[in-house]
């Protein structure tokens, strides 16, 4: 037995945990039990689809969230993780197309459509998130006709994410929140390359985006957008100018991170600023990483 499985042997856990969190070397057949498929319509600890697209998108501060379903739905994900914001609030307000019995009976897409028109009235929108719910998967309704037809008619950015909960687990959600993320980069996102890097996985649940975005300017490293806590359309934008991606949430961003390195040619590195030693570790991995001499010189200067 190696050190390492030894080491995952010893660990002390609580019975009930352990299915969650302990997978041996060998045993192909068992997955971690919190990437098993969720239930739909189950209000479980480990969500659904759904809630896992919403993780990974509600903190674009000036973003819409539109969910095409039942009002449950929107109540239940209201202010997700409650992401904190130096820019606008507006996703802290959830919009919900109501689906009643009528409307999954004769089809939702005349609802939806209206749902949009009232909020580019109200409000001036510039991004639009539509969410499929359970609900949605059954009754087929055409989100991506919808999304087009009003970005024909208002000029702005509405995106359709495939969340229905049939689909599979919260990671699934994870990966529909990165493809309406893909969306806008590859229609919007600048083309030209600029010195900086993108952080991928940190949603600023209690500021520690900003913490980290200090650290990085004391390097000198250019911080180009922050997916997605704290972000914004236009610095989604910006993404596609990267010459890097760092990775702190591997469940939620690496398929993202794939996607953009095969995309727009962005290599990426894995880190952790969770405690001290991860954190300089980290650090000290970017600035060897960007390979610019000055920036070492401060970052090892900045740690110690």
């Amino acid at each position: 037995m190696s050190a390492v499985e030894n080491k995952v042997e010893t660990l002390e856990t609580l019975e009930e945990r352990k299915d969650f969190i302990v997978c041996k070397k060998g045993n192909k057949d068992k997955k971690i039990k919190c990437d098993a498929e969720s239930i739909a319509g189950a209000m479980s600890q480990r969500a659904c689809v759904y809630c896992g697209a919403r993780v990974v998108l509600n903190p674009i501060t000036d973003a819409y969230h539109l969910i095409h379903g039942p009002i449950g739905c929107a109540s239940y994900t209201w202010d997700l993780r409650g992401s904190l914001t130096s820019g606008e609030e507006t996703f802290r307000t959830s919009f919900s197309t109501d689906l009643r019995e009528n409307n999954i009976i004769f089809g939702g897409e005349q609802k939806l459509a209206g749902a949009i028109d009232e909020i580019v009235e109200q409000y001036n929108a510039k991004l639009i998130f539509i969410y499929s719910t359970c609900v949605v998967g059954v009754i087929g309704d055409d989100l991506k006709a919808v999304a087009k037809a009003a970005e024909t008619k208002y000029g702005i950015r509405v995106i359709p994410v495939e969340s229905s909960g049939f689909i599979g687990s919260k990671s699934a959600g994870y990966k529909a929140g990165c493809n309406a993320l893909l969306e806008i980069m590859d229609r919007d996102g600048y083309k030209d390359k600029v010195d900086g890097i993108n952080f991928l996985g940190d949603f600023n649940l209690a500021g520690e985006m900003w913490i980290i975005q200090s650290y990085l300017r004391n390097m000198g490293v250019n911080l180009l957008a922050k997916i997605t806590g704290d972000s914004s359309y236009e610095n989604l934008r910006k993404a596609t100018q990267a010459k890097m991606n760092i990775v702190q949430c591997a469940g939620s961003m690496n398929y993202l991170a794939e996607n953009m390195k095969a995309r727009y040619e962005i290599p990426y590195m894995k880190v952790s600023f969770f405690g001290i030693e991860d954190t300089v570790i980290s650090l000290k991995s970017i600035a060897y990483a960007t390979g610019n001499k000055e920036i070492i010189k401060k970052t090892i200067d900045f740690i110690n």
